[in-house]
């Protein structure tokens, strides 16, 4: 690689086509003819196609379709269904079902991930409840083979397994999104291995190779055993789902191979361009899917690191080989810091030295299910039952790796989220450190660099990024501010997570002042799991503490203190609680020992499921 490769059109093109993409394109809504303008509280009869895999959750099995009609007439969009009653299924199948058609359920909350936003980027507006299955059509011989194939190899892991070992095994084999243990779940997201449970760009390239080294041992010359292994690799890629990562792997891979058949070196940068560049004319929306980003950046700081550094040439084989795997490995992860802080609020360190381990062990435990599920058709028991056993062990080292890394000081460590400009800089700093190499004149290189992270930097230091959001739980409201660098909430009966996400959100792990409205533990509920938030003052009403509730604020290392009507804390205004009445619309002073408040403009009544704002009444479920 050289620094001639910033010039060349192509990547010119597509950094100029994606920066225009994220600056400006907006959410996409229905257009006329989608399914979703014929939403209704009544079940209706809908025709839709599966165009992807099933997969199931809890004892529903969840997958997106095309609407094709909606009681007998013909419509036009994409829906995520729910279903219970479905038989098992496949890619491509038509299914005529009665069920009630809604719209999108999600939360709109400061700093919460929001659903409706992510799925309408995928075009996707509407949801189904199935109720009954009423005729199903088949797919085509094509979807029958391949949906055929990957449910076959889910039967023999499923049988031979434990859940979660049948999940995991399934996840590094072909991506299939099992039901993990909770306590599992965060094992691997703490360790950073979450990613290796997603067919992703190393499924594709192990496939290629495997392929390509057992034809070759049957084939002359490069080229039969190269299309064999591009081909396979390609089956391989639909059968896992055929999302960006695995899109983006294929087209990289071939690439690279179709480099080293040409005699050329630069297919692997030149698929990575080309693979961006479709993907992104293809589904623009696709720039805003944390997956596509993490993915695209974590390959290109590899790519950087390979193709710009050769520090491991003088070491012995072994040791280079285990340094390529650990600076690899930093590389990527120094890539998604800023997607790990800004959108899972959680970093681990620990992941730089799990994914050394990890990595080469689950290429292990894939090819182990790809030749279980071969043998599996043999049907010599010996055989078959001595690679369930191995592959047990296998997974069992895994689980105690994941397990152990995910225990380490360094692992899942709670985050708050950067401001743009820190992020600008941190990706300047980044460049310029993987890009040193490349350029001759490197005093003015780092020059460049340096000013434009000084500026990135002044940037962040001089935007205020004040929140005033009000959040709104399963029950009832809160108002969360952030101001002068001061976090306030008024109210904590919303979801220990809906706070949490606004709190880290703001770029803060703290809370200044937390305004409790009753001494109940209902409106304690955000406390009850607010592990890695700092409260500093807590505010509730005067009197004697139910011992639910005090048992929530003995686990919190806070600064409790009793509020009186009339006064004023950290700018708050306690009063004396009322509630909204159905009954002609009146107000009704409180009896009871809740309190109400008044902040920033807004009035909230004393059970938090009201307020007044600018004149305007917002009532609960309203």
């Amino acid at each position: 690689m050289t620094s001639d490769f910033y010039k060349r059109p192509l990547f010119l093109i597509l950094t100029i086509y994606a920066l225009i993409l994220f600056l400006f394109l907006p959410v996409p809504s229905a257009k006329k003819g989608d399914a979703s303008f014929l939403v209704a509280p009544r079940a209706q009869e809908m025709v839709i196609k599966a165009d992807s895999y099933p997969f199931v959750r809890k004892d529903k099995q969840v997958f997106t379709a095309k609407i094709l009609s909606v009681n007998g007439k013909e419509t036009k969009g994409r829906t995520y269904v729910y279903c219970k009653t479905c038989p098992e299924m496949s890619k491509g199948e038509i299914l005529t079902v009665i069920g009630v058609l809604g719209e999108v359920r999600s939360e709109d909350n400061y700093g919460s991930f929001n659903w409706k936003n992510y799925l309408a980027r995928r075009h996707i507006f509407s949801q189904i409840d199935v109720r009954e299955v009423k005729d199903v059509q088949r797919a085509s011989l094509f979807w029958r083979v391949i949906s055929a194939v990957r449910a076959d190899m889910l039967k023999v892991f499923t049988e031979n397994f434990d859940a979660n070992l049948s999940a995991i095994l399934s996840g590094i084999a072909i991506g299939e999104k099992g039901d993990l243990d909770k306590g599992l779940y965060a094992a691997f997201q703490d360790s950073g291995a979450i990613h290796l449970l997603v067919a992703s760009g190393g499924n594709v390239g192990f496939v290629t190779l495997m392929v390509y080294f057992l034809c070759s041992l049957f084939l002359t010359g490069r080229f039969a055993p190269a299309a064999a292994a591009l081909t396979t690799a390609l089956l391989y890629t639909l059968i896992a789902g055929a999302d960006a990562p695995l899109i983006r792997a294929y087209i990289m891979t071939f690439a690279a191979t179709a480099g080293l058949l040409l005699g050329r070196k630069s297919g692997v940068l030149q698929g990575f361009i080309i693979a961006a560049f479709l993907i992104l004319i293809f589904n623009p929306q696709s720039i805003f899917d944390v997956g596509f980003q993490m993915s695209f950046l974590a390959t290109l700081a590899i790519i950087y690191f390979v193709c710009n550094f050769n520090f491991t040439a003088s070491l012995p084989k072994t040791a280079a080989w285990a340094a390529e795997l650990f600076f690899i490995s930093l590389s990527a992860q120094l890539a998604l810091v800023p997607i790990f802080t800004n959108c899972f609020h959680k970093i681990s360190f620990a992941a730089v030295l799990s994914n050394i381990f990890l990595v080469p062990l689950s290429g292990l435990i894939m090819g182990g299910a790809f030749l279980l599920w071969f043998i599996s058709f043999w049907h010599i028991s010996f055989v078959f039952k001595t690679v369930v056993l191995l592959l047990k062990i296998l997974l069992a080292i895994f689980n105690f790796l994941v397990e152990a890394f995910a225990n380490t000081p360094l692992a899942g460590i709670t985050a708050s989220s950067w401001k743009t400009g820190y992020v600008l800089a941190y990706y300047t700093a980044l460049f310029a450190a993987f890009n040193f190499p490349l350029f001759k004149n490197k005093k003015r290189f780092l020059a460049l660099c340096g000013a434009l992270c000084m500026l990135f930097l002044l940037y962040a230091f001089f935007t205020k990024g004040g929140v005033n959001s009000v959040l709104k739980g399963r029950y009832n409201y809160s108002l969360f501010v952030k101001e002068n660098g001061k976090v306030i909430a008024v109210g904590a009966g919303v979801s220990p997570k809906t706070l949490k996400s606004a709190v880290l959100s703001a770029g803060s792990k703290e809370i200044d002042c937390i305004f409790i409205s009753s001494r109940y533990k209902s409106a304690l509920y955000a406390l009850t799991d607010i592990e890695g938030i700092k409260i500093k003052k807590l505010y509730l009403p005067q009197g004697e503490i139910p011992s639910a509730a005090a048992e929530i604020l003995a686990r919190i290392d806070a600064d409790v203190y009793p509020i009186v009507v009339g006064e004023e804390y950290c700018g708050v205004s306690v009063e004396r609680a009322w509630y909204y009445a159905k009954s002609g619309e009146k107000y009704i002073p409180a009896k009871s020992g809740n309190l109400s408040f008044r902040f920033k403009g807004y009035d909230f009544a004393g059970n938090m499921k009201a307020y007044r704002h600018e004149d305007t009444i917002t009532i609960f479920g309203n």
